[in-house]
Formats: C-alpha cells, structure tokens, sequence
C-alpha cells in the first residue's frame, strides 16, 4: 500500500511495523520525497543498524554539501532507540521537538511500537509526532482487516476468489500484507479464467505457510520443539527479517504478561479476553496463555521476558549476519513455556 501523502510531507518522520514490503515501500518514497537523486551520494546518509543515538546525531549535525538544499539521514533497524521516551537523550528530545533546518530524519522500526504509557511511543516527543502525523504504521492486519485486504488485492489483479478461497488463504497466510500479496500474485499466473479455487489457494500457499513467522510461532505454541526449529530453519533460507519472527514472539509474551497482570486483578470472561487485547472470538485462545502461566508462575514468565529481550539485544548487534542461534535458543525456551 503507498505511504499516505501527508505522512511523506514531514522531513523528519518514523515508520514501524512487520510489514517488510509495507515498510520498504514507504521509506523509498520517504526518500523520493526528500532526498535529491543528483546529490544523493553525498547528502544522504545511512546509519549502521542499531546504531547508539550519538551516531544519529552526529550525522544530523553534518553541514549540507555545497549545492544541495538539505541533507537526509536514514536510520534502519532503529527499534533499539525507540524503547522508552523516558531514556532519550535531552539533546535528541531537543530536535525531536524542533527538528533542525537542512536537514531530514527518517526513523525505521521493524516492529510495531507500543503507544501505552511509558512505552515507545506513548509520551513526549512521540505522541506530539502522533499527532502531527509523522508516525506511519506498517503492522501486520488486524483479523477483521484481513478480508477486505483480500478483497482489495483480488479486485485489482482482476481474480474471483471462488467458495472458501479467501478464507483458506486468510488463514494461510495470516495479516502480513506483504506475504498475502505475494501468494495472490502467483495466483494471478495460474488462474487463466481469472477464477481461483480452493485447490489452488492450497497449492500456492502451502509451502509459504510453513516457512512464515506465523508458522514457527504456531509451532512453539503447541509446544511443537521439532515443528518450531524446522518453521525457524526455513525462515531463516528463506531469508526472513529476524526481527519480524521476534516480533511474534513478542507479542505472545506480551499477552502473557497482561494475562498474568488480569489474573491479579481478578479479571473474568470478557474483560479477561479485553485485556489481552483480543476479540470475544478469540477467546479460545485463552487456554493457551492460561497453561502458560500456571507452568512458569510469575518469575517464569519474568525470566522468559527477559530471555526475548537478550535475544533482541543479540539479534541487532549481529543484524548482518543473520545468525539463528539467538532465536533457536529462545525457540527452545518458548517452547517449554508453552509445552504441556
């Protein structure tokens, strides 16, 4: 989906989220925008991924090339800086808030960033950015997003998704918007009447379902070990963002933690599945976490949350090298968390 118009506008701007195809879009146009292609290899600069905030402002501070009207800086792999408003530099919360003149910023998230309070984006300067539209999301669909999305894709490839169709690939291929367009346009090569069956929903998204976070993360959930380390091994020849399989596990361990927090104040039924931030047709899903907690009590679910944040600490200081052995440890102990 093309990055909104009036987020494209802000020199200095933050994108976040899953969506790997979502999120690379939405920088190239970023930079289209406000990086000049005739000075490009001299006014625009590219921090090394999970880079400390000093290395950002030291190239926020780099005068403009003689010539060029400003000078960009793009921050890949930011999410190490984007934690807790409260830990920002009083310099970087400076111009923050009074972005410097002749010069862009473009912040990139791999993972959505929470806006509670005390969280990412939940305090100053984030939530003035909120507001002025400086923030683009590019998370994964919400369940009831999804089958519009479909419907929209589907539309435009000109494709007739026949009985069960949408629903089997929904479920396939999850809310990655990036993962259900990929599956769609190779349905778009098979279907030479423009109709798509359920057959060959099946065909096309079988093998991408098993090799997709969604898959290692179902896994693990079941307590499948041999399921979540093949799901993981394929994930990583497949050549998926490691930040985005941790990002699903994050999430699960977040709602974890909120159930464990529920299950303090006492909370039932519909304001449990609330909590949880999940609909009353998920409430299915409740079991899950339930067993979960029972198994590692609090200071097991305080030491798995500890075990994922290493396994992010790891993960950006060798962001290059794709290594697995960060996520195959966490694996194992997500795992035993939620193995019967």
């Amino acid at each position: 989906m093309a990055a909104p118009a009036a987020w494209l506008d802000h020199s200095f701007a933050l994108v976040h989220g899953e969506d790997g195809d979502g999120r690379r879009e939405a920088v190239e146009a970023w930079k289209r925008k406000h990086v000049d292609p005739e000075w490009a290899d001299f006014s625009l600069t590219v921090c090394s991924e999970g880079c400390p905030w000093p290395e950002v402002v030291a190239a926020l501070q780099e005068a403009p090339p003689l010539g060029a009207e400003a000078r960009a800086v793009v921050v890949p792999a930011a999410d190490n800086l984007l934690t807790r408003a409260k830990e920002l530099p009083v310099v970087v919360k400076g111009i923050l808030e009074k972005p410097l003149s002749g010069v862009n910023l473009l912040l990139v998230a791999w993972t959505t960033l929470p806006a509670a309070p005390g969280k990412a984006l939940g305090a100053k300067p984030w939530t003035d950015w909120m507001k002025a539209g400086r923030i683009l999301k590019v998370g994964a669909l919400e369940a009831a997003e999804i089958p519009g999305f479909i419907e929209i894709e589907a539309k435009r490839l000109g494709l007739i998704l026949q009985g069960p169709a949408a629903s089997l690939l929904a479920h396939r291929q999850g809310g990655q918007p990036g993962l259900l367009k990929r599956a769609l346009e190779v349905l778009d090569l098979l279907a030479e009447d423009r109709r798509v069956t359920e057959a060959m929903v099946d065909q096309v998204t079988f093998r991408l379902a098993e090799q997709k976070a969604f898959a290692w993360s179902g896994a693990w959930q079941k307590g499948d070990t041999s399921g979540a380390l093949r799901a993981l091994r394929t994930a990583m020849e497949d050549g998926d963002e490691p930040l985005m399989l941790l990002g699903q596990a994050r999430r699960e361990v977040d709602r974890l933690l909120r159930f464990a927090e529920a299950q303090a104040a006492g909370l039932k039924g519909q304001e449990l599945t609330a909590a949880l931030g999940l609909s009353p047709k998920q409430a299915f899903l409740l079991d899950g976490y339930r067993g979960a907690f029972d198994k590692l009590k609090p200071k097991g679910v305080k030491a798995l949350l500890g075990r994922l944040n290493q396994c992010e600490r790891d993960l950006k200081g060798m962001a290059l090298s794709r290594s697995e052995a960060p996520l195959l440890e966490l694996t194992l102990a997500l795992c035993r968390a939620w193995g019967r």
